[in-house]
């Protein structure tokens, strides 16, 4: 008997070191859409019919915050300022909205900075760009445009974002303040900093203003802040104590 419960034992052990489920799959960058995951309910998720928007959107699925929500049933709108970046998401992603437009806080001719002919850094903030210490790969003269201005040309005027996911390369407060808080109320925000420490977060202009429309700042991935609207209904039920 004792022998038996040995080799149970034993086998146990390797079943738990060896065969544990826990990889986990995601698309973000930095494992946004994990922590998305765990905000989330499961039931909202698991047959999503919500509305995101993802703003500096890059590609369909490499790097996406919002790829995991469309697989699972949801559609949004798409925003970038490159037009093979916005016709990969018309091949991939034919549901969403897909929008070719810098986003700023206000309409105005603005140049557009790429390093690379498919990168991730583009951005028309010229101190950014110099900034960076890159060569500059070309520049294209395009239209901002601001994000309530996109979202009311769209389907979804009007409607609750649950998801908003900002990467714009040093925009990304002019993006945000581009949207009208009090009408669409993103149940989460993902928005980009390259602050290194709490206490310069505390203090930028993002936070300021999150913090002012009644938002808590839930999670820090590397380069993504990540706020949360109390008791909003796509959240788990700890999220709202």
């Amino acid at each position: 008997m004792r022998l038996f419960k040995k080799m149970s034992k034993a086998l146990w052990l390797i079943r738990k070191a060896f065969f544990s489920s826990f990889i986990k799959v995601h698309y973000s960058q930095f494992g946004e859409d994990i922590v998305l995951k765990e905000l989330l309910k499961k039931e909202k998720l698991k047959k999503y019919k919500g509305f995101f928007v993802d703003v500096g959107c890059y590609h369909p699925k490499k790097h996406s915050n919002t790829y995991m929500l469309y697989k699972s049933g949801g559609s949004g709108i798409n925003i970038d300022m490159e037009a093979d970046k916005i016709s990969l998401f018309n091949m991939v992603r034919p549901r969403d909205w897909n929008v070719l437009a810098p986003i700023s806080d206000k309409q105005e001719k603005v140049n557009v900075y790429r390093f690379g002919k498919f990168g991730v850094g583009s951005t028309i903030d010229h101190k950014f760009a110099v900034d960076t210490g890159e060569t500059i790969y070309d520049t294209t003269e395009l239209f901002s445009k601001t994000l309530d201005e996109v979202i009311e040309e769209s389907p979804y005027r009007g409607k609750q974002i649950d998801v908003l996911s900002i990467d714009a390369e040093g925009m990304d407060y002019k993006v945000l303040s581009s949207l009208s808080l009090e009408i669409y109320q993103p149940k989460i925000i993902i928005i980009e900093s390259h602050h290194r420490s709490i206490d310069e977060i505390l203090n930028t202009d993002i936070y300021r203003l999150l913090k002012d429309h009644g938002y808590v700042l839930r999670s820090w991935t590397f380069y993504s802040l990540i706020f949360i609207l109390p008791n909003s209904d796509i959240l788990k039920e700890r999220e709202n104590v």
